[in-house]
């Protein structure tokens, strides 16, 4: 494969480094670049930690991109492995028939893709990438971990802080904690502790769980420029429109219903309730108002949707990406649209089946519609066979909404992308939007020196 420039250097990148951080978009080639950077490091025993539908991207592209003459097996049994490169899922990376066996050998490198997999201390898998902290991460023990397995780790993620600032917690703490450390020069304070990384980096509030009981929950970031400072060097940040690929043009596609279709669905609705568990980032109270009401609505805006691309199909477009949540819409939609031909891939879809969906959808005269589960659809695939995306259902959670959107774009897209949010007029939705863009901002001030 020719690499494209930034693919090269990202590959001198990480190279030169122990561990860092590619953290560039989704379709920029981080793939390429990490094995590129393989070659350079000369590192012969590679374990790239991935996704279940990243497997079978990553087997590939050992076989289009390496150098060094590599042997590669994907793991799916917790059995003892000999070729050069493992490729193992992150389902199985935790599980200590698997984890086990990894630690068995001695890596010259680890590759976490989508490493946002790992963005919190209580989860099992981050545990066994980075390992167990003790109090409030004072000390971290690596002992067990893949960590304290290899020689070096370069981190993957199109979305390295993909709700807040705390999310960047583990990885400092695990690759980089001497950044942790105060630097009384530049007024930092020492954060190595979980609870004062939290405290200095987040606006975080107490909210009542229970008749006894309270949590705190984040509600946005603070000193986010300083946050970055701390990870200057250490990262490589991309975006699609840094290296040639036009960032998608975001806006909302309102759908109009009827007076009386509103009352049916929003009789119950708690408007100031929903968008106060926005802004506190409660997803789980988001779900249980919202939860009900976005299966009903899902199947009304399907209707909408499907007359909507209906004209847009009789304006002269020729593809169109629909993204999704619940099978009910995708059903709806199938049915609506048929005519016009439609593939997909939800979570149930194998890879093969993943594969063959974005070929027929890619071809000449191959279906015209993809339906998009927004979960399935979010990593290792390309669509940009359409400049077109509308999300159909949109979620509670921005690094979902933007990775799905970047599928419709990479560096041979020739066309500009748009992306339509779906929303009945006037409604809950709309306010959602506004709040989970405002989430963003934050997000976006860590990153940007990088």
């Amino acid at each position: 494969m020719k690499p494209f420039p930034h693919q090269i250097e990202a590959a001198v990148f990480l190279a030169e480094r122990r561990y860092a951080l590619l953290g560039s978009d989704p379709r920029t080639g981080k793939t390429g670049a990490a094995i590129m950077a393989a070659d350079y490091a000369l590192d012969q025993t590679i374990l790239v930690v991935t996704t279940a539908s990243g497997r079978a991207v990553w087997r590939k592209a050992f076989a289009d991109w390496q150098a060094i003459p590599r042997s590669v097996e994907t793991m799916y049994e917790p059995v003892d492995t000999k070729a050069d490169v493992v490729i193992v899922g992150w389902a199985q990376v935790y599980e200590p028939p698997f984890i086990v066996r990894l630690r068995r050998r001695r890596w010259d490198r680890v590759i976490p893709d989508e490493g946002h997999y790992a963005t919190r201390f209580s989860a099992m898998r981050t545990q066994a990438l980075y390992g167990t902290p003790f109090d409030d991460g004072e000390t971290l023990n690596s002992t067990r971990s893949l960590l304290g397995a290899c020689d070096g780790m370069w981190e993957l993620t199109g979305t390295p802080i993909p709700n807040s600032p705390f999310d960047a917690y583990p990885r400092l703490r695990a690759l980089w904690p001497e950044r942790l450390l105060a630097n009384p020069a530049r007024g930092w304070p020492d954060v190595t502790k979980e609870t004062a990384f939290r405290d200095r980096y987040c606006v975080v509030k107490w909210k009542k769980v229970g008749n006894f009981r309270k949590q705190l929950v984040i509600v946005e970031g603070r000193n986010e420029a300083e946050l970055a400072a701390r990870s200057e060097g250490v990262m490589l940040r991309r975006t699609q429109t840094d290296v040639g690929i036009g960032e998608p043009i975001y806006d909302i596609l309102p759908l109009r219903f009827s007076e009386r279709q509103r009352a049916v669905f929003e009789k119950d609705v708690d408007a100031a309730k929903i968008l106060a568990a926005a802004e506190a980032d409660d997803t789980k109270s988001l779900e249980m108002h919202m939860g009900p009401l976005r299966r009903l609505t899902g199947t009304l805006k399907a209707e909408l949707v499907a007359e909507a691309v209906a004209d847009e199909f009789d304006g002269g477009l020729d593809r169109i990406v629909l993204a999704y949540w619940h099978k009910d819409v995708r059903d709806v939609l199938t049915q609506n649209l048929s005519k016009y031909g439609v593939t997909g891939i939800d979570g149930a879809t194998s890879d093969r089946d993943r594969a063959d969906a974005t070929r027929d959808f890619a071809r000449a005269g191959g279906p015209r519609v993809f339906l998009a589960q927004i979960e399935a659809a979010g990593e290792a695939i390309d669509l940009s066979a359409s400049a077109v995306l509308w999300v159909v259902e949109p979620t509670f959670s921005p690094r979902q909404m933007r990775q799905v959107s970047l599928r419709i774009t990479n560096l041979n897209q020739p066309r500009q992308a748009f992306v339509r949010v779906c929303v009945l007029e006037n409604s809950i939705d709309e306010a959602l939007q506004t709040v989970l863009l405002r989430k963003w901002t934050s997000i976006r001030e860590v990153l940007k020196p990088c």
